[in-house]
């Protein structure tokens, strides 16, 4: 596939961040509204000045008129207020636009974190969590920063010096401020031409930091196994040699970085020596009144800051296209294609119809199975066989390969759709507590509402009540980093609960007692089967097989298939 050019991928991160920022275009024209009045202060406050000065030497040398000196006051104040209203502008100006740069990058997160809940359960398994937050976040301030320096820098910089041109073309003379404008010009577009000419320093350095937080993230994750095999030195030995690593690419591309910047800091310092020693000799010809030459210098000075700001933000420029176009590479992998299919009430859940599918690293012909309401299914087996894969076909991260899956009276051998979920919950063998408070935890995701006497009752029924008061909390105190202290029992039983108050008409679960003891599994399940009518469950527990109305064995299902294939 064709890599998108610069303009194609900032369209459509422009597009992507407007999904969420609804009306990004009235605070950018409030902010370039702010720009455009400090920008034609910045013209305008020099030229008060040189009006000032030839208005007092005419006062000293010529005469003293009441006029002329009335007029030296108005112009000291009107200097003095303007000075007073572009300093505030400029603090209006930054303010808002950290508001602009702020909105954006809370946009882009947003959208990005929808568009990972929404690929395929394949892209999102291939992706490092590290690396992703951090492209996650780069991008979308870059493409904040991209925008800001497009509009409110290198814009208003043209505009400044033709600004500029046209003052000294008034005073002065046209052939001056033509110079003038081709120096300026010819340094803006040096700078600019240094930056995309040289050779690529920022995806090097990216490369090197997402390694780095991809190896904390990872050894954080890690944490447990690393401190009961006392392999804390070993890590840090090999995280040192990242370390030196890291340093060792980024400090070349420092170097490349400051070596840039020195290029433009001698165009525009012989920018800056021309026209002060054209500007001497003009003035020593008496070309050029006092007020003049204080214009001229002004001028020349006043640009030499925002063209030193340009040239650091023309070379950050680079990096913040390689930014966006990470971020929006995240956009470009396959996503879920769910339907919004409805179906019809049927007293079987799903059909399996000469179906062909993966089970492990099996591939499996002409399957056919039912999973019929009112029945417990217990599928047992040894580890890797295939079980979890099995459920991952239940739920719609996978797609059989041929034949037909339907929930109900509905197709889902090409697309699941999202009406299933409403009938269905799921338990997963790594139950999880997440931040937030417990209520939260439990009513997580369910359609229902729960009274505080409701959700008691189901924390004392699974064993939890304890858990309140040991560590001292209510429904709605906020875990904080309570909740990473749960026992695997405890995360096991909150999973279960969540499962339960989504009231499904079918419960799935893989391994649903793992972290359980076999007493408190043999005094769940009853309950589960309680409120559940249809049930299938992955266990290992030999117990669970006294509750099932049927076992699938997967070492059955597999060397059945193999036999048939010799």
């Amino acid at each position: 596939m064709m890599r998108p050019s610069k303009f194609q991928t900032y369209r459509a991160v422009w597009h992507i961040a407007k999904q969420s920022e609804q009306h990004p275009l009235r605070l950018m024209t409030l902010v370039g509204v702010l720009i455009a009045l400090s920008t034609g202060l910045g013209v305008l406050l020099p030229y008060v000045l040189k009006l000032l000065i030839d208005q007092s030497q005419l006062g000293e040398f010529k005469t003293q008129t009441v006029f002329n000196i009335s007029m030296l006051y108005l112009l000291a104040f009107a200097y003095a207020m303007g000075w007073f209203i572009s300093q505030s502008l400029d603090q209006l100006k930054n303010m808002l636009s950290a508001f602009f740069l702020r909105n954006f990058e809370s946009a882009l997160v947003y959208q990005g974190i929808q568009n990972f809940f929404n690929l395929h359960y394949e892209e999102q398994k291939k992706i490092d969590a590290g690396v992703f937050n951090s492209d996650l976040w780069r991008g979308a301030t870059a493409f904040g920063q991209l925008t800001y320096t497009i509009l409110f820098i290198l814009i208003p910089v043209v505009v400044q010096i033709l600004g500029m041109v046209w003052v000294l073309a008034q005073n002065i003379g046209l052939v001056y401020a033509l110079y003038f404008f081709i120096f300026s010009i010819v340094t803006l577009g040096l700078s600019i031409l240094i930056t995309f000419k040289t050779e690529d320093i920022f995806s090097e350095m990216y490369a090197s930091r997402n390694s780095l937080n991809q190896f904390i993230i990872e050894k954080i994750q890690s944490a447990y196994d690393i401190k009961v095999n006392a392999a804390a030195s070993y890590e840090l030995n090999e995280f040192r040699s990242r370390i030196e690593i890291f340093k060792q690419k980024t400090g070349k591309n420092y170097k490349k970085a400051v070596l840039f910047m020195m290029y433009q800091l001698v165009f525009i310092g012989l920018f800056l020596l021309f026209f002060m020693l054209f500007s001497v000799y003009l003035f020593d010809k008496q070309q050029l009144t006092s007020g003049d030459f204080v214009l001229i210098s002004t001028y020349i000075v006043s640009l030499t800051l925002p063209l030193m700001m340009m040239s650091q933000s023309i070379i950050r420029l680079r990096g913040d296209f390689i930014a966006t176009q990470k971020y929006y590479d995240y956009f470009q992998l396959n996503v879920d294609q769910f339907s919004h299919h409805t179906y019809s009430d049927h007293n079987v859940f799903y059909t399996f119809e000469d179906a062909s599918l993966m089970l492990g690293q099996h591939v499996i012909e002409h399957f056919n199975f039912k999973i019929e309401q009112g029945k417990c299914y217990v599928a047992i087996g040894r580890t890797g066989i295939g079980k979890t894969s099995f459920i991952h076909y239940l739920m719609g991260l996978q797609h059989i390969r041929s034949g037909k899956l339907t929930y109900k009276n509905l197709d889902l051998s090409t697309q699941f759709s999202e009406q299933v979920f409403n009938d269905i919950a799921f338990v997963s063998q790594n139950p999880m507590v997440y931040s937030g408070t417990l209520r939260q935890n439990l009513v997580h995701n369910s359609r229902y509402t729960y009274s505080d006497d409701e959700l008691y009752e189901w924390l004392r029924r699974f064993h939890l009540s304890t858990l309140l008061k040991d560590n001292q909390l209510d429904l709605d105190d906020d875990l904080q980093d309570l909740y990473k202290s749960f026992s695997g029992g405890e995360k096991q039983r909150i999973s279960i609960i969540r499962a339960l108050l989504k009231r499904p008409q079918l419960l799935i679960m893989d391994e649903p007692t793992a972290a359980l003891d076999e007493r408190t599994s043999l005094e769940l399940i009853p309950i589960l089967k309680a409120q559940v009518s249809t049930i299938f469950m992955i266990s290992h527990a030999s117990y669970a097989l006294h509750f099932a109305d049927e076992i699938i064995d997967f070492n059955e299902i597999i060397s059945k298939h193999a036999h048939e294939t010799q």
